[in-house]
């Protein structure tokens, strides 16, 4: 029999940033790989992570909530969710609200850049569905990726939106905190929460919320909301979204959401003065994006000390979507390797089958990688390699990035040629944590070099030892030139699709 006056707080996450260019959706395998968690299995999962689930269950201990937690879901960007995962965990989650009995409160993480084969707004089709068997009045506070394209039913839907604070993003369990000290507030009656959203007429804005530099648009921006929060205490919260470019969905792009107590059109002015600022430093990106050829003359040209060069691939990605196959950079790095480079990735279950089956300093000859989208990154790298040392491929990072998490390569292989370590994995993954390498027995900090497939999430644990870093653009489907791309759903005029004047008289911009 539940305590009479204990709050009863329902919390779960569903989290996939989907690139609508990948060709093949993402299977319920997909998730599988690194786990769906039910009911108990959520507390016990996450609890000693430092995810925004990890800071709902710590919230709701120190509060004394009683709660429910029917599925989390941890993120594993890839393409488009497949129709049949996200119907299991839509039905996990409101068969969840449906089977808790009276509610007090939602503490609710999603991405905002989900997309699902046959729905393109899967996070506010989810969300739009708990409000309605929640009724109005249980407020639901959400939690999001920056990275995220914030629909105007998701907007709807939820009581507050608040987004992570940092890219790379180390702030998960933070924000899952304060997301839970809103709704507390919400629960007790001290505010009645209301979202005011603004959309820009862009694809990427606030630098992509990097915020590695102090100057860096992001961190400006991040600076006025906070001093909106300080200056009107009728402001809850001010969370801003950059936009995930690689969705081709109407509401791509960044957005601001100004929770304010009760419904003001001051809110909403606050919202779009940010989005004017995210306007005005459109073309302001603190990472230069240059060729492979470039980046390799700019490693070598590098002076000599401690630490490795990072070369991170932007254009083959998996924490945007790619594939993980694509050799461009892998061919440059082999045909005029540094000493003691490594490259971390290249996905190529079928390269790991034939290794394991010459086994450990045995020579093969493999068709390695591009065998995916030849045309996006480079087709296959035909060569003889030596078999170095074979991995199951499991791993627990150790941070900064999502600390205590459990990832997966697959059974995974490390090897050589032309004098270059390189790690091939059955799956696509993210390279974010210097335990990924460790696996592997490579210890990053005595690399000459390390080219890895990432954006800009690696940076939180590789930036610290890197000698530098250099960023290139292979050509994948995780590229950031968004013109090379075909658009077929996105809103028209944008920019950068359209000229920057054509958008400004659109969305009433003055010069």
């Amino acid at each position: 029999m539940p305590e009479a006056g204990v709050p009863h707080v329902l919390l779960a996450s569903i989290l996939h940033e989907a690139n609508s260019f990948a060709r093949t959706p993402a299977p319920l395998a997909h998730f599988q790989r690194q786990g769906i968690f039910r009911n108990a299995e959520v507390a016990e999962r996450f609890g000693r992570t430092r995810t925004e689930m990890a800071g709902f269950l710590e919230a709701a201990a120190e509060a004394g909530w009683r709660v429910t937690t029917p599925i989390a879901v941890p993120c594993a960007p890839a393409g488009p969710m497949s129709s049949a995962a996200f119907a299991i965990f839509r039905a996990a989650l409101l068969d969840g609200v449906r089977g808790a009995g009276p509610l007090d409160g939602v503490l609710l993480s999603l991405h905002g850049a989900n997309v699902v084969e046959d729905e393109p707004d899967p996070d506010g089709a989810v969300a739009s569905e708990v409000r309605a068997l929640i009724g109005p009045d249980v407020p639901m506070v959400i939690t999001l990726d920056p990275h995220s394209n914030v629909s105007d039913r998701l907007a709807a839907a939820a009581d507050c939106l608040t987004a992570y604070r940092t890219h790379p993003h180390t702030d998960h369990k933070e924000t899952g905190l304060r997301a839970a000290a809103i709704l507390r507030r919400a629960m007790a009656g001290e505010v009645r929460p209301v979202v005011h959203l603004a959309r820009g007429h862009q694809m990427r804005g606030f630098d992509s919320c990097r915020t590695s530099l102090p100057e860096g648009p992001m961190r400006r921006a991040l600076a006025i909301a906070r001093e909106m929060e300080r200056s009107d205490p009728g402001v809850v919260e001010v969370s801003i979204q950059s936009g995930f470019v690689l969705s081709d969905v109407w509401r791509v792009g960044p957005t601001v959401a100004v929770t304010g107590d009760g419904r003001d059109g001051r809110f909403q002015a606050m919202a779009e003065r940010l989005m004017r600022f995210a306007w005005d430093e459109r073309e302001n990106d603190t990472v230069p994006m240059i060729a492979v050829a470039d980046a390799m003359r700019q490693a070598h040209a590098v002076p000599a000390g401690p630490g490795p060069i990072v070369i991170s691939d932007f254009g083959d990605a998996p924490g945007g979507g790619g594939y993980g196959d694509a050799t461009a950079l892998l061919r440059a790095v082999l045909d005029d390797p540094l000493p003691a480079s490594v490259f971390l990735s290249i996905a190529d279950p079928a390269a790991v089958r034939a290794a394991m089956a010459a086994g450990e300093q045995a020579i093969v000859r493999l068709s390695l990688g591009g065998h995916t989208a030849p045309q996006h990154g480079g087709g296959p790298i035909e060569a003889e390699f030596k078999v170095l040392r074979f991995s199951d491929g499991r791993f627990t990072h150790e941070g900064p990035y999502t600390p205590g998490m459990i990832g997966n390569f697959g059974p995974s292989v490390l090897l050589s040629c032309r004098g270059v370590r390189i790690v091939v994995t059955t799956f696509q993954r993210n390279i974010v944590d210097l335990q990924q390498p460790r696996i592997f027995g490579i210890e990053p900090e005595s690399c000459g070099l390390i080219a890895i497939k990432c954006m800009d999430a690696f940076r939180a644990a590789f930036a610290p030892i890197a000698r530098a870093v250099i960023a290139c653009e292979s050509g994948g489907v995780s590229s950031r030139v968004q013109t090379t791309l075909t658009w077929q759903h996105a809103r028209r005029p944008i920019w950068p699709l359209d000229a920057a004047d054509v958008v400004a008289k659109a969305a009433g911009y003055a010069p």
